[in-house]
């Protein structure tokens, strides 16, 4: 009896009619592909074979040529050669991603089952990024994901580095309370801490309790008083749980948003001018301008980047003339504005540093290239916006 691929050779190879006449497109595609795997050096795999058979059973009434052969092939396949085997890869380890940051890494062979349940993780796991591919994941290093993933990972046979072993069992030790009451903010007595909240606050200055909860994101410590969300947008900034927000720009103004940062002390600010039109950059422009001066800041701004001179870029360039926004960047900068992927390098060199940040407009979120890198300085990322951005959705609050 003919072997399976040895028949498929035979109708790939007949010329009248031609496969690509008989069959629909992707089918006769799927035939040929398989048909040079089969020719190669390596064969093909058990899959491949199952979804030959599979195309050959719905297409035999159609290659009428060899409509007998096909039927008596499929009820007893035989095969020329011994399937192909995939090796099987199922890692879980640490590594470093573009921006050189450490992160937890998932390397596996593609599975739909395992792509399935690490796609319905949801919420338990903060900022999980497959390849295109589906054969890698990235998760950021935090205590939470070594936990949800070692626990989840190991049943499904993944060789788990020894450090993320050490690691998993650190975490598992700890005893919740007592780790709790160490960051309690009346318990921390080091003198670093100390002199980070002085340089940062200045001794003179009334601490109230939205600055004590603002800082917490920043000195990671908790407090004893349960944070209390409240109504205003000052009260829903200091207690925010992570470091980046999002603020909806419909139901608050950008002078409102400034003069809750000049209320918790998060001067000074960098803005990230996102859209690339020019019309709405000098929109953006002439309302950061109507804010920061409604909020007594006019002097110490920094607008970093120009627009063609255009109709709506020469407008954009003379309102920068017209209010001296071309301050030199150094540490008596108030305000600076750059725009998104397009971080100069002198801010790289400066001692500058924002104590906040907010992205105008933005939709993919501050995720990729030196502004995002830049950005992540700051303990306090403000997505200003009519709507989340689409790549953040999971990882920012809403408010």
């Amino acid at each position: 009896m003919i072997t399976v691929d040895n028949l498929l050779l035979k109708i790939v190879d007949t010329d009248s009619p031609k496969i690509e006449e008989l069959l629909p497109a992707r089918d006769s595609k799927i035939l040929k592909s398989l048909a040079s795997s089969i020719l190669g050096n390596y064969f093909i795999t058990e899959n491949q074979g199952r979804l030959l058979i599979k195309i050959l059973r719905e297409n035999s009434k159609k290659i009428t040529n060899f409509e007998e052969l096909i039927s008596d092939v499929i009820l007893s396949p035989q095969w020329s050669r011994s399937f192909r085997q995939i090796e099987q890869v199922k890692k879980f380890y640490i590594t470093k991603n573009a921006e050189q940051d450490l992160v937890l890494f998932i390397e596996l062979t593609y599975s739909h089952e395992i792509r399935k349940i690490l796609q319905n993780l949801g919420t338990k796991i903060e900022t999980l990024v497959p390849s295109s591919n589906g054969k890698s994941y990235t998760a950021d290093l935090t205590e939470k994901n070594i936990v949800v993933l070692v626990e989840l990972l190991e049943p499904l046979g993944f060789e788990i580095d020894e450090t993320i072993k050490n690691h998993y069992e650190t975490i598992k030790s700890w005893s919740e309370p007592e780790i709790r009451g160490q960051f309690l903010l009346t318990n921390i007595e080091h003198q670093n801490f100390v002199k980070a909240i002085t340089a940062d606050l200045g001794i003179a200055t009334a601490i109230d309790q939205n600055i004590i909860n603002d800082r917490s994101v920043r000195y990671q410590y908790t407090t004893e008083n349960s944070k209390n969300f409240g109504e205003n947008l000052t009260e829903i900034i200091a207690n925010r749980g992570k470091s980046k927000i999002w603020i909806n720009k419909a139901e608050h103004s950008l002078s409102e948003l400034i003069n809750s940062l000049k209320n918790l002390r998060r001067l000074p600010l960098l803005v990230v001018f996102e859209t690339t039109e020019d019309i709405e950059l000098y929109k953006n422009l002439e309302n950061l301008s109507f804010s920061l001066e409604n909020n007594g800041i006019y002097d110490n701004v920094g607008i970093y980047f120009r627009l063609p001179n255009n109709e709506n870029g020469k407008k954009f360039n003379t309102l920068i003339a017209d209010k001296k926004y071309n301050a030199k960047l150094d540490t008596t900068t108030q305000v600076a504005a750059v725009q998104s992927g397009k971080l100069p390098k002198f801010f790289l060199n400066n001692p500058w540093r924002p104590m906040s940040v907010i992205a105008l407009d933005t939709r993919m979120g501050l995720r990729h290239g030196k502004t995002s890198v830049y950005s992540n300085y700051s303990d306090l990322i403000v997505e200003y916006a009519e709507t989340p951005s689409i790549l953040e959705e999971r990882k920012i609050e809403w408010r």
